[in-house]
């Protein structure tokens, strides 16, 4: 995408797209030429091997297992060799004590049915990593990690002691309850301490002093030729005692955007102190969840801790803390009024009725037991009570990512889909993804992924979202009257799918990901470009236009807004149910789309 107000995007990619048809045509090619694809794809995968990416040969070789161009022999000496690879990297990891590379190599073989070692298991692994969080003194990680372990009740007492105490020392609740229930009552019992932290509770007041305004500084904005103080306000609230804390990524953007040129400082103001700017810097954030982990150089009084609960009814109270319009401390209350909301890219949201406000974004939203189940991040300005929370589930999980510098990488299979009755149809296979390697199409129905069956998006990203870029899962997936399986080789998700598909894929072959309709191209001489509907999406931007398959429209004009993330889609359709009369519509899609796996 370039840079700037509006984008007129027009199909530009003709040769590549006649490219691709030549690659894929096998069926006409002759032998000599069908047989020196096959030498470059034996080459290519040989060489992915070589370069240290096995499991992208795994992903290359499990979809073309269908395919004719390598024999089932050369298909398996290339398998043997990439396996071969993963077992050598795991024991190099090992020796070197790389530990997350030795996790994800280790959950690789097991999901190659390989022979693994028998003085190593996934939960020693886990347990590796997070003595080594605790010896670096991050507790959080240590304590995020170890909920991990597959287990967890199979440690050793001693562990989950371990456990329980690191847990009161961050004033975390959730792990410790988790720790105790292993532990027994018997336990709990003849540990008052402990006793007495498990079944009580953290007050507002006592949040209070772990939440901090976030104050941004981007000098002077220029509007009539008149200069105005350009500020952003926001929240946070302290996860570790050494002075890490939690805000929205979209709060702090314009210290990590490369593309800004201006004057940015960041600075948190505490509770106890509200007109001291104490200097604060980014340490790792993720656009796609807005999330942002700063520091400060002081001990935080007051620290919360992210929980994996989900039992979040509508209807359960809530209070929320922060800065709504620079009102430092501020504590308001209400209730869950509705949860799965689609709201980002991945994952989904809570919707609250707790007033929020600008200057609200990032503080802690709390249970009535003063457990940490959210992070706010928006509300609905037009829309009083209106507003949305992100559940501390979806960011336990990264939360160890967000202490490395830089932004969160997450996992991707490459495809958008669409819930259907079978499961997720996929509508869009993005280039050189992993889905690509697989062998998936449009129109495959993903039915399984891993262990688990996929019936809704945000469930099927949770699945995803527990691996790291470069595992191996398992997927199952019907094409017509056929189940197929395949091994991805995750790849590495960009931020927004879509604008890197349009940069790279002719845009009708993106309306089934923005506007809900699958289209072909008709023939014939025209100034514009006229398309036949063949499937409509229920609940898609097209079908609450009243477009259904079997309509036609020409296209008039495809841009995209990047100021306010829209593509709008300008057409002249003849719609079947109206006697295929001619109506102008403009169809507007929000770019950053949530179905993408």
């Amino acid at each position: 995408m370039r840079p700037g107000g509006l984008v007129i995007l027009r199909p530009v990619l003709a040769l590549t797209a006649s490219l691709l048809l030549i690659l894929t045509g096998c069926a006409s090619e002759p032998e000599a030429t069908i047989a020196e694809r096959s030498e470059v794809i034996f080459a290519e995968i040989r060489n992915e091997i070589a370069r240290g990416r096995p499991e992208i040969a795994i992903g290359r070789i499990s979809g073309l297992r269908s395919e004719n161009l390598l024999s089932v022999g050369e298909l398996e000496t290339l398998q043997d060799q990439a396996v071969e690879r993963i077992a050598g990297d795991f024991s190099r990891a090992m020796e070197a004590d790389e530990v997350e590379e030795a996790i994800r190599l280790y959950r690789n073989l097991q999901v190659l049915d390989q022979p693994l070692p028998e003085d190593v298991n996934l939960n020693d692994l886990y347990l590796r990593l997070a003595r080594r969080y605790q010896a670096e003194g991050n507790g959080p990680a240590a304590i995020a990690t170890l909920l991990r372990v597959p287990e967890l009740s199979s440690l050793p007492i001693e562990i989950v002691e371990e456990l329980a105490w690191g847990a009161l020392a961050l004033n975390n609740r959730y792990a410790a309850e988790v720790a105790a229930h292993i532990l027994g009552d018997h336990w709990l019992s003849e540990n008052d301490e402990m006793a007495t932290f498990v079944a009580g509770s953290t007050s507002p007041i006592d949040a209070v002093d772990g939440t901090v305004t976030v104050w941004v500084n981007r000098g002077i904005r220029l509007e009539g030729g008149i200069g105005y103080p350009d500020r952003v306000i926001g929240s946070g609230f302290f996860i570790d005692p050494r002075g890490y804390l939690i805000t929205n990524h979209h709060v702090i953007a314009s210290e990590v955007d490369t593309e800004y040129e201006g004057y940015t400082r960041l600075y948190v103001r505490l509770p106890d102190d509200p007109d001291e700017r104490v200097p604060a810097r980014v340490v790792g954030y993720d656009r796609i969840f807005d999330i942002a982990l700063l520091k400060i150089e002081l001990d935080a009084p007051y620290v919360l801790s992210f929980t994996d609960i989900r039992a979040l009814e509508p209807g359960r109270r809530i209070i929320a803390i922060g800065s709504p319009g620079g009102l430092e401390n501020t504590i308001t209350s209400g209730i869950i009024s509705a949860t799965g909301r689609r709201f980002l890219q991945m994952g989904d949201a809570l919707q609250v009725d707790v007033p929020i406000n600008p200057g609200s974004s990032g503080g802690p939203l709390l249970d009535e037991n003063g457990n940490l189940v959210g992070v706010v991040f928006a509300g609905i300005e037009q829309f009083e009570g209106v507003n949305f929370a992100i559940p501390s589930y979806w960011i336990q999980p990264f939360l160890p990512d967000l202490y490395t510098e830089g932004e969160v990488v997450h996992p991707w299979i490459g495809v958008a889909v669409e819930p259907v009755s079978r499961g997720l149809e996929v509508s869009y296979v993005a280039h050189r993804s992993p889905a690509v390697a697989a062998g998936l199409i449009p129109g495959d129905v993903i039915t399984q992924i891993g262990q688990w069956e996929s019936s809704r998006i945000g469930s099927a990203q949770r699945i995803i979202l527990s691996y790291d870029p470069g595992a191996l899962l398992p997927v199952t997936w019907i094409r017509g009257d056929e189940t197929m399986a395949g091994l991805v080789a995750l790849g590495e998700r960009p931020f927004s799918p879509v604008e890197v598909a349009l940069e790279e894929d002719l845009p009708d072959r993106l309306f089934p990901v923005l506007y809900g309709m699958r289209v072909s191209r008709e023939g014939g001489a025209s100034l514009f470009r006229t398309y036949r509907v063949d499937r409509v999406y229920r609940g898609s931007v097209a079908d609450e236009t009243g477009i259904t398959a079997g309509d036609t429209f020409a296209e008039r004009e495809f841009r995209v807004d990047e100021e306010l993330g829209i593509a709008f889609l300008r057409i002249v359709v003849k719609k079947r149910t109206e006697g295929f009369m001619q109506t102008g519509i403009q169809l507007p899609a929000y770019v950053e789309t949530d179905t993408f796996l």
